[in-house]
């Protein structure tokens, strides 16, 4: 009988030990779910551009026109006059040319199929008011603009940020200046 207990022993540890070994060992990693692939970081350059008024006059027609383009503020810091808008829709009406500059050609590095020209999309704008004198003021402009694309890696449409010309500021720097343009007096001379 006593030969047959080193036999049960190594049979017990041959159906056993491996399940032991694995579980003893460490943890074999799991593989990772592929991760999607990572919007690109877009900074347009930003514009600047001074205006004859006091902060808060400049500041007040800044957000009248906003709010005329349908455009709120979601973050804002007083102290250091930066601003940002949120985001709306725009079509080939709103702007009338195209906003962007050429994306990159799509490769694998580089998964998004999109448009060449921009004239629809979504856009907001981030800027920065800057006391320059006592009746001027300085505005740093930087148009947010993202467009629909195709993911060619994985399919499904996004929406992805893109360069701007600078069009988008331009035009606001216009819209400013004709804001900030006091009225002509009025000429009640009757005739």
């Amino acid at each position: 009988m006593k030969s047959s207990r080193p036999i049960a022993w190594v049979l017990s540890l041959a159906l056993i030990g491996p399940g032991a070994a694995l579980a003893a060992g460490p943890a074999a990693p799991e593989p990772k779910a592929a991760e999607d692939d990572p919007l690109p970081v877009v900074n347009s350059p930003t514009l600047t551009w001074q205006f004859n008024g006091s902060l808060e006059k400049v500041r007040d027609a800044m957000v009248a026109l906003l709010k005329e383009d349908g455009l709120s503020i979601k973050d804002e810091n007083r102290a250091t006059g930066s601003f940002v808008t949120d985001l709306v829709n725009f079509d080939t009406k709103k702007f009338g040319v195209d906003v962007s500059a050429p994306p990159p050609r799509a490769n694998p590095a580089y998964p998004w199929l999109q448009s060449i020209s921009v004239n629809v999309g979504r856009f907001g704008l981030e800027g920065k008011l800057v006391a320059a004198g006592p009746e001027t003021t300085r505005l740093d402009l930087r148009a947010l603009i993202e467009v629909t694309a195709l993911n060619t890696k994985k399919g499904g449409v996004v929406w992805i940020p893109r360069y701007s010309n600078g069009t988008i500021e331009h035009l606001y720097f216009s819209r400013l200046g004709l804001k900030l343009v006091a009225p002509p007096p009025s000429d009640n001379a009757s005739r």
